[in-house]
């Protein structure tokens, strides 16, 4: 598999892992607590649902694509990668506008982390270009080991 093939399932993966983490401490962004509040920190107000199915679509952008040799860019990929980083700095920028207390770092939770490296990844792979005397040569090499 082709590394960029690789970035995009890999980011594709942990988008749709970091999905289902807690994004937000409610306690510290809110002021409230208790077991009513703490499904509000997985994938804060819905942004997971759509981080984690923008990672499943990536995943099958990544299984199923066949670029060509002279095509090395995958431009949904791309597209859907940008969708999942803007949803995480929407997220940090309505984070920021609450202005918690205690800081921006104790507000955020784990999984708004992992989302925005998924995503990141992602978009390094389907922007990622190898030459086409790489991808030649790796074919080359694969075949006289065979």
């Amino acid at each position: 598999m082709r590394t960029n093939r690789m970035l995009v399932v890999m980011g594709g993966l942990i988008l749709i892992l970091g999905s289902r983490l807690p994004w937000i401490s409610v306690p510290v962004l809110y002021g409230v607590e208790g077991p009513t509040f703490e499904a509000i920190e997985i994938g804060w107000e819905d942004n997971g649902f759509v981080t984690g199915a923008i990672g499943l679509a990536l995943l099958l952008v990544g299984v199923f694509w066949r670029g060509g040799i002279g095509k090395r860019y995958s431009i949904p990929g791309a597209i859907l990668s940008l969708a999942a980083v803007w949803v995480v700095i929407g997220c940090f920028y309505c984070i920021l506008e609450i202005d918690p207390g205690a800081g921006f770092f104790a507000a955020t939770d784990a999984g708004i982390y992992v989302t925005l490296i998924g995503a990141l990844l992602s978009l390094v792979g389907a922007l990622y270009r190898t030459s086409v005397d790489q991808e030649r040569q790796g074919t080359t090499l694969l075949s006289s080991s065979l």
